[in-house]
């Protein structure tokens, strides 16, 4: 009985956070300076693939910050070594009805993305609260097309890329950074 009236408040919230206002704008990846990454707490393989990432985006002169959900009892076994990542634990950083304590957010939270990348498909009200909060002018994500996206994900994103099954990481943001360059400078 519990779970249906925090997934009622969830989306309640999530509508009221959808009403907010921004500025949609596409840039050449060449322009992109700032990336927002929400992903979730996975396997040490999906971690390395994700870092390798970012420190290609890195040394080609963007600034990276990533924020990450560790819940269901995930375990992290592995060391999280970027300093732009914020970890929102389970028991300590979730209010009673799921939403992240302002202190755990509030550093990804007060910046200005160029792009806001979201890995988890918006699968999560914690990525679908982060997308809606954050200040990006370009929402991106990655829908897997074997299965139904949940109801208005949609619309929360400015680009999505498709594919069949579980998110292939280093195809994911190819794919990305290739649509990025097409964009006319």
């Amino acid at each position: 009985m519990l779970g249906a009236f925090k997934k009622i408040k969830q989306r309640y919230m999530l509508k009221n956070l959808r009403g907010k206002e921004r500025l949609k704008e596409i840039k050449n990846m060449d322009e992109v300076r700032t990336v927002g990454i929400v992903f979730h707490i996975g396997d040490e393989l999906s971690w390395k693939y994700l870092y390798a990432i970012v420190m290609e985006l890195e040394r080609s002169g963007r600034r990276v910050h990533m924020i990450c959900d560790q819940v269901n009892g995930q375990e992290l076994t592995y060391i999280i070594t970027h300093s732009g990542t914020t970890i929102c634990h389970e028991k300590e950083d979730f209010d009673g009805w799921g939403v992240p304590h302002d202190s755990a957010t509030d550093n990804f939270l007060s910046r200005k993305y160029d792009v806001l990348i979201d890995t988890t498909g918006g699968d999560s009200f914690f990525s679908q609260y982060m997308v809606l909060k954050a200040d990006a002018d370009l929402n991106i994500t990655y829908i897997d097309d074997s299965d139904e996206p949940a109801p208005n994900v949609l619309d929360l994103y400015d680009m999505t890329i498709h594919g069949n099954g579980p998110i292939d990481l280093p195809a994911f943001f190819e794919n990305v950074c290739n649509y990025l360059q097409m964009v006319r400078k």
